[in-house]
């Protein structure tokens, strides 16, 4: 394992655990956020520790293709959502890092995603 891949699927990991944290000590408002959006109560259940979990194991453990795999999994399905939220023109906050975040989606969430999914790539490949 490469050095760069460590710290390219640590960097994808604190962030992604930082979007969990930020849901998960604030709820009620980001289950609230995940209603407006049109998101089915389970998701909004489930978003929070899934983030927490993929986080924290992209940084503390091995670089392990099961959890990038399933962390760019995770990530395609936000930018997919986040993509359509854009291309509708949604006013709908994003929620992408808990309620806190107050406006709408643009394109700059879908090219961060992108990106963060071109981390995991690049760390699986040097892994």
């Amino acid at each position: 394992m490469t050095v760069l891949a460590r710290v390219l699927a640590a960097a994808v990991g604190a962030t992604v655990a930082f979007a969990g944290a930020n849901k998960v000590t604030d709820m009620s408002s980001w289950r609230a956020a995940g209603a407006a959006q049109g998101l089915p109560g389970f998701v909004t259940l489930a978003v929070p520790p899934a983030e927490l979990l993929l986080g924290v194991c992209l940084v503390v453990l091995p670089v392990n293709a099961w959890v990038l795999g399933l962390t760019t999994l995770l990530l395609l399905v936000f930018t997919v959502f986040l993509a359509v939220q854009v291309a509708g023109r949604s006013t709908v906050p994003c929620a992408c890092f808990g309620a806190r975040t107050a406006r709408p989606p643009r394109g700059i969430d879908v090219l961060r995603n992108i990106g963060l999914m071109a981390a995991l790539f690049t760390s699986a490949v040097l892994r």
